[in-house]
């Protein structure tokens, strides 16, 4: 891995599927793995906790356990949060985080994110939220903000001085509307880093961009894709991410003809035997609409059974959702005739089909086709070698950007 000629690598985890004391064990054996392999290799490394821009997640977990791995071979000064994501909508100013829902800009303690049936939170305000997260731990006045004044001063010093002062693994917001305010930060950042600092990072997918120094590429399009030529057969898609704006997605991709919709009904997850009979029911269904030459859309249906789930951080949530996950997996390694493309909606969705159902061990990032929506190209060990494998996340995109993804596809 680290003989890797590329500047960032990517573990993915799909923690935020599992259970507290699977996260704790996953992230125990996967810091002591980094830190042996760096041993071995003679090099250091920075470790990104890259996590979801509407702040759910194992949060304080996960960074905590970090933390307590990391800290035997020296002190972690402080934590750097940073949930801007600019492709996906999501701007933090005033310590206030924001989602961009149209054309209004809304605190994310007011959108359906903050209501999540396992993560859910109040605060908008992250000084507030890391309070709330911590269970008081870490209060609002202990807390350091980097503000957008200070970034757009491009006062490097003053953020400097900052950040040399933070120790005993506090906490920093990092302001940001843009990616200017990033690279800003990421001077001040380094010289801290060269001055003996040492920090982890909690972070959504642009400040990955920028530290990794990754140019932005032109979105991809279907000759890029298909560099050969597209294959005959149909695509298909899969939507698990049950969030709103998916559901608005799903009502415009309705638009597009010659499309075969198969409801997965989640109810029948509650049994294996129901399970297996809905299983099967979807994968003679899938081969109905490729036989006729249609593209196949598979959605779980849209009342997710909540009302079962509502205490916070629960385990029986995550066991219900990771089953149904499972089954669509179960799906994806049936298939005997392989799609032309393959479209996978939700971020624990993506991440299952990918690793269990497509047996992706390693996949090369192509770039987008549309903001915030990557490509993997997947490797020879996969199920489909070459296959375009489109990750879009639940909360990413306009309405119609899963229509327009698919129209690319189709061109």
């Amino acid at each position: 891995m680290v003989k890797d000629k590329h500047k960032v690598i990517y573990i993915l985890t799909n923690s935020r599927a599992l259970t507290s004391n699977k996260t704790q064990s996953l992230h125990k054996r996967l810091v002591k793995d980094l830190r042996q392999v760096a041993a071995e290799e003679g090099i250091k490394f920075l470790l990104i906790s890259r996590s979801d821009s509407t702040l759910r997640g194992h949060y304080p977990l996960e960074t905590s356990v970090i933390y307590n791995e990391l800290k035997k071979e020296g002190e972690i000064d402080g934590e750097i949060i940073i949930p801007f994501f600019l492709e996906g909508g999501r701007f933090t100013f005033s310590d206030i985080h924001y989602v961009k829902e149209r054309d209004i800009l809304v605190p994310v303690g007011q959108t359906e994110f903050a209501r999540d049936a396992v993560f859910g939170y109040k605060a908008s305000n992250l000084k507030e939220w890391i309070e709330e997260k911590t269970e008081g731990q870490f209060s609002v006045n202990q807390v350091t903000s980097i503000p957008l004044k200070m970034l757009r001063k491009q006062d490097i010093k003053g953020i400097l001085d900052i950040l040399l002062e933070i120790k005993n693994f506090n906490k920093i917001i990092i302001n940001a509307v843009d990616y200017t305010d990033l690279k800003i930060f990421l001077v001040a950042l380094s010289k801290s880093i060269n001055r003996g600092k040492k920090f982890l990072f909690r972070t959504a997918a642009s400040f990955v961009q920028v530290i990794g120094g990754i140019n932005p590429k032109p979105l991809l399009r279907k000759k890029t894709l298909y560099p050969k030529g597209k294959p005959s057969t149909p695509g298909l898609i899969f939507i698990g991410s049950y969030v709103q704006k998916t559901t608005q997605q799903m009502k415009k991709l309705a638009e597009l003809s010659n499309l075969k919709w198969v409801e997965w009904d989640v109810s029948q997850v509650r049994t294996q035997k129901t399970l297996s009979a809905e299983i099967d029911r979807v994968k003679f269904e899938i081969k109905k609409g490729f036989n006729l030459g249609k593209d196949v859309c598979v959605y779980t249906s849209r009342e997710y059974y909540k009302k079962d789930f509502q205490n916070k951080n629960s385990d029986k949530y995550l066991i219900f959702s990771s089953r149904i996950s499972e089954g669509l997996t179960k799906v994806i390694k049936d298939l005997t005739i392989k799609p032309s493309f393959l479209v996978a909606k939700g971020g624990i969705t993506s991440s299952d089909i990918g690793v269990k159902g497509l047996n992706v061990k390693r996949a090369m990032a192509m770039g987008q086709i549309q903001p915030g929506i990557p490509v993997w190209k997947l490797g020879s060990e996969s199920r489909f070698p070459g296959l375009p494998y489109i990750i879009f996340p639940g909360n990413v995109g306009k309405d119609d950007t899963l229509k327009r993804v698919i129209e690319i596809l189709r061109e």
